[in-house]
């Protein structure tokens, strides 16, 4: 079993199929967008993909840094962000749409929180091999983003 915590592979193989799931998915709804010429009908087709692409991995990434950030840092903003009464305030407001939103789109949601938790799962695993932070958000980012283009191209190679 000592083989076993040495290599994260159950959990890079998470990680892997769901951004690769999700891959497949938003190839399926960027091809029936496109189809429909609801988006930006001025651009080429090949603009409209690489936008909505860009957007996507933008987002990907956006959610691994966040996410493998130290805690103490985010408490450290958050702790300075709500010294004011104003900013408390705002961020209550926030938190009461976010929850509206999340009320409303609970699929989306979900799928979120299994993004999260296999992201956090690898993190978790290549930490305790001794990966350092920074090393586990490279690793991380450049397999998100390998399985959600991966399942992009298995979607236009398949379907």
């Amino acid at each position: 079993m000592a083989w076993f915590r040495k290599f994260p592979g159950i959990s890079l193989f998470l990680l892997l199929l769901t951004y690769g799931v999700e891959g497949w998915l938003y190839g399926a709804w960027a091809t029936k967008l496109l189809e429909q010429g609801d988006l930006y009908i001025q651009f080429v087709e090949k603009t409209r993909f690489g936008i909505l692409y860009g957007i996507a991995v933008a987002i990907i990434l956006f959610c691994v840094i966040i996410f493998t950030s130290p805690i103490s840092l985010i408490a450290i903003s958050i702790d300075n962000w709500l010294k004011s009464d104003t900013r408390a305030f705002l961020s209550i407001f926030l938190g009461a749409f976010a929850f509206t939103l999340i009320v409303q789109k609970v699929d989306y949601f979900a799928r979120f929180i299994v993004f999260v938790a296999s992201a956090l799962l690898l993190k978790l695993d290549l930490q305790l091999i001794g990966f350092n932070r920074w090393l586990c958000s490279l690793i991380l980012t450049i397999f998100c983003w390998l399985g959600f283009t991966g399942g992009i191209l298995a979607f236009y190679m398949w379907s």
